[in-house]
């Protein structure tokens, strides 16, 4: 082959490369956060007792409280609800602060702004915020979480009612977002039923449901009830506003 030709064949080469475009770099989508293992696990509290938590999707921080009844423990209920929990943000279920005798039960100081400063603090132990929040409270947790969310509407902006002492009122929780009222299949009814009464002739989005088999204090069937009683908050719920 000539030189000629070498040339006239390199000069071609040259006049694509340099015609060419830099090719655009592929777009890699990061890799979502794997989710740790389904089990509520203890969590250190800076100043106050462990909380258990079960975490969200990729890890994060609950965007739910469990409440438990008067010289109750907080785990067992955690854990009855775990995959319910995960599938609707986590749960971050809070110890009572009064000690009921020896061993590990407990029950809540009734003074609102001190379990408000406990449930921002354990929040902000795993990187959350107490915003917007999901709060189920059983019996005395009821009780608890009634009063937060007349205080603090805008915090605890929907509620998961289970056993309430008292009558939940439309008038405390005129604010909040939406509310589901549950009692035990052999419980007392009625509260739960007129609560979520009153809140629906207020106009404000809420449901009754039943636990079957269920006394007080007790959750079977808990991943079920729950998990339908969150869906039901997801979707009927009030917008945020």
């Amino acid at each position: 082959m000539s030189l000629a030709v070498l040339a006239a064949g390199c000069g071609k080469e040259e006049r694509a490369l340099a015609e060419e475009r830099p090719a655009e770099p592929a777009e890699v989508a990061a890799p979502e956060a794997a989710d740790p293992p389904l089990v509520a696990t203890e969590m250190a509290v800076p100043g106050d007792l462990p909380a258990f938590v079960v975490t969200g999707r990729g890890g994060a921080c609950p965007r739910m409280v469990f409440l438990h009844g008067m010289c109750g423990h907080g785990l067992g209920y955690v854990q009855a609800m775990q995959g319910a929990a995960r599938e609707h943000g986590g749960v971050l279920g809070l110890q009572g602060d009064v000690p009921c005798g020896g061993g590990p039960f407990s029950k809540y100081s009734p003074n609102p702004e001190e379990q408000d400063r406990r449930i921002r603090s354990a929040l902000a132990a795993c990187g959350g915020e107490a915003e917007d929040l999901v709060v189920i409270g059983y019996s005395q947790g009821a009780y608890i979480a009634e009063r937060l969310a007349e205080r603090w509407p805008e915090r605890y902006s929907r509620l998961v009612l289970i056993g309430a002492p008292t009558t939940p009122a439309a008038a405390r929780l005129r604010d909040i977002r939406g509310a589901v009222m549950i009692s035990g299949e052999h419980d007392a009814k009625y509260r739960m039923k007129e609560g979520a009464g009153g809140l629906m002739a207020a106009k404000i989005p809420a449901v009754y449901r039943e636990m079957p088999g269920a006394r007080h204090g007790e959750m079977p069937e808990a991943e079920r009830v729950m998990d339908e009683a969150l869906d039901w908050l997801d979707a009927n719920a009030r917008p945020r506003p």
